[in-house]
């Protein structure tokens, strides 16, 4: 497999993100070209979904072959999906609005400008929002399996390096290791009162931009233990927090406040205080190789979810 093939089959493991909608809705004028346990996949979802993934065409791949492809994927994401509404893992209102939101502007659209084109195609509002949900929950169910699969011990990484020396073959230098040094208020929410939390959240955010002394709203508001340190979180590194939360971290420069960030933990209010780059040249190289271990096995945690979901469920491929 050359690596455009890997790098296209590594995109389409699990089609997420910002999608393309592909309606869970069947016209009378559409037919099925799947079954996958409890869910159908019409042609009208694969013909979208090959038309957005035709730039990403391998060189050399017919185009009936591509399209038992992308139905693979469209299958794969589909029971994803179901398994992860199985594990009671759902995609909330606020999730669903932002990725509708970042696929809108990537067409240079509003969401409802969206909304309505989808419309004009034949995929109604409901149908793009259900879409949209399950590619969440198929995401959020794939980053639950590579946790869970991708830890890699000291003793793995000393043997690899064994194993790399006694070839002869050369570590990888590595690069520095960015840390960074925060503080946050955390809001803790529920169903019965995320609105209340988030309008909470947003109030603290308000005063703290406005200059308000951080550390004092920190032991004032924060649910975290961090509160009676004004919510220092000291140094950390990537990998260290969940994702919602390092994503607004990569947003934001020294001195910088982020609007509420909802994490699974509750709704989170950071101030970025410094950046700085450190390691030395064994402990890059050593943090280069944990990192080419973790992706391996996170590559592979996927693989075996997949082939177990294949395995135990019920596909009729038309």
């Amino acid at each position: 497999m050359n690596s455009k093939m890997m790098k296209w089959a590594a995109a389409c493991m699990l089609i997420a993100a910002a999608p393309a909608a592909f309606s869970v809705e069947i016209k009378a004028v559409d037919s099925i070209a799947a079954v996958a346990d409890g869910d159908i996949i019409t042609q009208r979802q694969l013909n979208v979904a090959v038309a957005r993934m035709a730039a990403d065409k391998p060189q050399g791949v017919t185009e009936s072959d591509f399209r038992k492809q992308v139905l693979a994927q469209l299958i794969n994401q589909s029971l994803v999906a179901q398994a992860g509404k199985r594990r009671n893992i759902q995609a909330e209102e606020g999730e669903i609005d932002a990725v509708v939101a970042q696929t809108a502007a990537a067409r240079k659209m509003t969401p409802e400008q969206y909304y309505a084109a989808s419309e004009r195609s034949g995929l109604s509002k409901e149908a793009l929002r259900q879409s949209v949900a399950d590619s969440i929950i198929a995401n959020k169910v794939q980053q639950q399996v590579v946790m869970q699969g991708s830890q890699v011990s000291e003793r793995e990484v000393d043997a690899a390096i064994a194993q790399a020396q006694a070839a002869n073959q050369p570590l990888p230098q590595g690069a520095p290791v960015i840390q960074y040094r925060a503080q946050h208020i955390l809001i803790k929410d529920n169903p019965a009162n995320r609105q209340e939390a988030q309008n909470n959240a947003r109030k603290i955010w308000e005063l703290a931009r406005s200059g308000q002394d951080f550390d004092q709203l920190a032991r004032r508001y924060s649910a975290d233990g961090s509160a009676q340190a004004g919510g220092d979180l000291g140094w950390f590194s990537d990998g260290q927090m969940v994702t919602p939360f390092e994503n607004a971290i990569h947003q934001l420069k020294p001195g910088q406040i982020s609007q509420p960030v909802r994490s699974q933990f509750g709704w989170h209010v950071i101030k970025l205080n410094e950046v700085r780059e450190t390691g030395t040249a064994e402990e890059r190289s050593r943090n280069a190789v944990r990192q080419a271990l973790q992706q391996q096995k996170a590559r592979q945690a996927t693989s075996n979810l997949l082939k177990e979901l294949n395995q135990n469920a019920y596909i009729d491929i038309r």
